[in-house]
């Protein structure tokens, strides 16, 4: 409480100050027109080189608009964007990149494996903000790092979605699959705590390695349901080994698991597994959101998606933070996130999050189907 309260009476001191020296303030903004660069480590080669693409041509162009209207203080927004080929290796590397070469404010958007772990660690040794990472890690909402800012709901929020949905529709044996290592325990220990609180066990656990282990160890609790959280190389795997092995029950999986390079990989087999979506549904003209970001998405020739939805929103709260910053010092712009209220973007209340216990804005998790055809249905 004292520090929300320490941080909101910074801003109005702020804001305070932009009133009583705005022309003071705009001659300092004349005199330094360097770009407010914005530092991004995505896989945009690949088999998930689609997400990455996606999140940062549309973030690009929300900042191209931004730019179009004069930038923040006279100074454009630039997105420097550097392939990590999803390798957490490579993701730390451009990280340091991206702090001494090109002088980055902030990390902004990063995806796939380098966003849960490697990206963060290196946004504390530069002492950047990290800002909305595609990922659920519990990690990030931990608290354990500073200057981290999320917009999407964490993996916990989905599997507790997950958990309420499959008992409404009367499944109770639920069944689990991840990967041996800290993510998977993160997804193991959400799971049973949801299962205890309704009053009911997760009928198996097992870990997967990448060449389609644990079927035996799966099917022996005897599920009717299984929740998939390895990476897509190794979920699709087990679909397919499991499919075989005489399962017809059903998939789940998790937002970060369930994008185009499963869907691809598994084929036909893609059909009727259900992900959970922590965004917007992209297609949908029902919400205020939907029709103006996919009338965003005419106007720059891009493709509506999830990961596009995404940069939308999240690229969209950056720049109005920005707008009311004291500054472009890591340091200024950690704090204008930390007091930017959230925003109502029609149909989907948007805030940037330091922690789980500073959330601003309710869980948003919603549900969706892969089709026959290919398509995500809500």
């Amino acid at each position: 409480m004292r520090r929300r309260q320490a941080l909101a009476g910074t801003a109005i001191a702020a804001a305070s100050w932009a009133l009583a020296s705005g022309p003071e303030r705009a001659l300092a903004a004349g005199a330094d027109r360097a770009p407010i660069r914005l530092g991004q480590s995505a896989p945009v080669s690949g088999p998930l080189a689609r997400q990455g693409l996606a999140f940062r041509d549309a973030a690009r162009a929300v900042l191209e608009d931004a730019n179009a209207q004069g930038g923040v203080a006279g100074r454009r927004l630039e997105l420097v964007t550097m392939d990590d080929e999803n390798s957490p290796e490579r993701t730390a590397v451009n990280v340091k990149l991206l702090a001494s070469e090109h002088r980055v404010s902030l990390l902004f958007g990063f995806v796939g494996a380098g966003a849960h772990r490697a990206g963060p660690r290196g946004a504390r040794e530069e002492g950047l903000p990290y800002v909305a990472a595609m990922s659920g890690s519990q990690e990030l909402r931990s608290g354990v790092f500073p200057w981290v800012f999320n917009v999407r709901a964490g993996h916990v929020d989905e599997i507790r979605f997950i958990a309420r949905h499959t008992r409404l529709i009367g499944i109770e044996r639920l069944s689990l699959l991840t990967e041996y290592n800290s993510q998977g325990w993160e997804l193991r220990d959400a799971l049973m705590a949801a299962a205890e609180s309704q009053g009911r066990q997760v009928a198996s656990i097992s870990s997967v390695d990448h060449d389609g282990g644990a079927v035996s160890s799966v099917l022996a609790g005897r599920p009717e349901a299984v929740l998939v959280g390895a990476d897509y190389v190794a979920s699709a795997r087990f679909v397919d080994a499991v499919r075989r092995g005489g399962f017809t029950g059903l998939f789940y999986t998790l937002s970060t698991v369930g994008g185009d390079a499963l869907m691809e990989r598994l084929g036909p087999l893609a059909t009727g597994v259900s992900v959970t979506q922590v965004m917007p549904f992209p297609w949908s003209s029902a919400s205020l959101v939907g029709r103006r970001f996919q009338a965003f998405c005419q106007h720059h020739a891009l493709q509506p998606s999830f990961p596009a939805m995404e940069a939308y929103v999240a690229t969209g709260l950056l720049v109005d933070a920005l707008r009311g910053a004291r500054g472009f010092a890591p340091a200024q712009i950690a704090e204008a996130l930390a007091v930017q209220p959230p925003r109502d973007l029609g149909g989907f209340l948007a805030a940037f999050t330091p922690g789980e216990s500073d959330r601003r804005t309710p869980a948003q998790v919603d549900l969706t189907v892969f089709s026959r055809d290919g398509k995500f249905l809500q």
